[in-house]
C-alpha cells in the first residue's frame, strides 16, 4: 500500500523525478587508464535529479534592428515630369550641390524665354515713358519692369528646379527610378545619408545606461562600443523582454563611423535579445564554465551535455531564465550524486520504485 501511494505521488511530480541510473564510463576522462589496460569498461551507479525544460522560441523576443543614418534626405521631384537624367546610383558618393536627377525642361525653358522677353518689352516702355517725361507714365513703366524681372527670375528658379541636386555630402542609398519615368510632384526619387555618424534604437538595462555612457552591441557580426544619447520608455517592439529584464527602457545609441566601416542599413543585435531558446531554471542548476562562461547541465538522448548558457533574468532568488543552445526533449539535471561529465553516457537500471520512491531499472 504504502508502495503505491508512494507511485502515485511520484507521477504528480513528474517535473522532479528521481531516477537512480547507471553510468557507462566509457570514453570518459574517469576511465582512460581501464580502457589502456583494455580491461571491460567498469559501471557504476549515480542518483540524478532532472526536471523537464520549457522552451520559449527565440523568435518570441526578436525585434528588427538596424543602423540608420544621423542625416538622410529623400530626393523628390519637383514637379510633375519626365525624368530625363538620372546621375545617382546606389552606393554613390555625391558632393554638396552634386546632381542627382534631372527632368525634362523643355517647359521651364519655353516659360524662361517668355519671362525674358517681357522684360525686354518692359524695359523699351520705359525708355518710351523717359522720352515723354510724363513721371507717372514713367513709374507705372518702371513698375512694370520690375514686375517682369521678378517674374523672369521666378522662372529661372522653377527651371533651376529640374536639376535635383544633393544638399550635403553623402552617400546615395537608393534610386527609385529610371531615366524617362513619369513622375508626379513630390514622389520619392531615391534617398541620400550621410554615413559619417550611424545610430539605433536598441533595449537597455535602464540602471546600466546612463547617456553619455556605451553599450555593447552587435553590428552583423561585428561587436562594438556605441554611446547612449539618450535612454526613453521601452518602445512597444521591445515589449516581449519585459520578463527576461528587470528594468527594461530603450536607448539611443550612436556609433562614429568616419571611417566608413559601416553602412546604413546593416542588422544589428543586442545580448537582451536572446538568439536560441530561453529557458526558466532552477538557479541551483547553473555552473560556472571556462572562461568566466556559465553552463547547465542536460540529459539529452541518455547522454549527459554542457550547454553553456546566458543569464537574462533572476526570478526571486531561486529561478532564473537563460538561453542557450536546448533542444526538445532536454532535461536539466539539478542534482547528481557524482561527478557527470560532458559527453557521459547513462542507461537506467531495470526495476520498480523502491520504499524511497526511487525508479529502479536494469543496467
Amino acid at each position: 500500500m504504502s508502495t503505491e501511494s508512494s507511485r502515485r505521488g511520484l507521477s504528480r511530480r513528474v517535473r522532479n523525478r528521481l531516477l537512480l541510473l547507471s553510468v557507462a564510463l566509457v570514453a570518459t576522462p574517469a576511465v582512460v587508464s581501464a580502457l589502456q589496460s583494455e580491461e571491460p569498461a567498469a559501471e557504476v551507479e549515480v542518483v540524478i535529479k532532472r526536471e523537464a525544460i520549457h522552451l520559449t522560441d527565440p523568435r518570441t523576443y526578436y525585434a528588427s534592428m538596424s543602423l540608420q543614418a544621423s542625416k538622410s534626405v529623400d530626393f523628390v521631384a519637383p514637379s510633375d515630369g519626365i525624368v530625363r537624367t538620372v546621375t545617382a546610383r546606389p552606393g554613390m558618393k555625391l558632393k554638396n550641390q552634386g546632381d542627382a536627377f534631372r527632368l525634362d525642361d523643355t517647359r521651364t525653358a519655353i516659360i524662361v524665354k517668355r519671362a525674358r522677353a517681357q522684360v525686354q518689352a518692359a524695359q523699351a516702355e520705359k525708355k518710351l515713358a523717359q522720352v515723354k517725361g510724363d513721371p507717372d507714365v514713367t513709374a507705372i513703366a518702371e513698375a512694370r519692369l520690375e514686375a517682369a524681372q521678378a517674374e523672369a527670375e521666378l522662372a529661372q528658379f522653377d527651371a533651376e528646379q529640374m536639376i535635383v541636386r544633393a544638399p550635403f555630402n553623402g552617400d546615395v542609398l537608393r534610386v527609385n527610378v529610371s531615366e524617362g519615368q513619369y513622375v508626379r510632384a513630390g514622389e520619392k526619387l531615391g534617398v541620400l545619408v550621410d554615413p559619417s555618424k550611424l545610430w539605433v534604437e536598441v533595449p537597455v538595462e535602464r540602471a546600466n545606461a546612463a547617456v553619455g555612457s556605451t553599450v555593447d552591441i552587435k553590428i552583423e557580426e561585428t561587436a562594438v562600443k556605441a554611446k547612449v544619447e539618450a535612454v526613453t520608455a521601452l518602445a512597444d517592439k521591445f515589449d516581449a523582454l519585459r520578463e527576461l529584464t528587470v528594468s527594461p527602457a530603450s536607448a539611443v545609441v550612436s556609433i562614429d563611423n568616419a571611417g566608413g566601416k559601416f553602412s546604413a542599413g546593416q542588422t544589428v543585435y543586442s545580448d537582451l535579445i536572446p538568439r536560441t531558446p530561453v529557458a526558466l531554471v532552477a538557479t541551483t542548476s547553473v555552473a560556472n564554465a571556462a572562461e568566466g562562461e556559465r553552463k547547465i547541465k542536460v540529459l539529452r538522448d541518455h547522454v549527459i551535455r554542457d550547454v553553456t548558457v546566458r543569464i537574462l533574468a533572476k526570478v526571486g532568488t531561486d529561478s532564473v531564465y537563460v538561453s542557450g543552445r536546448f533542444q526538445d526533449g532536454d532535461e536539466i539535471v539539478v542534482y547528481s550524486s557524482r561527478e557527470l561529465v560532458d559527453g557521459t553516457p547513462l542507461r537506467a537500471l531495470a526495476g520498480g520504485a523502491g520504499p524511497t520512491g526511487k525508479n529502479k531499472s536494469a543496467a
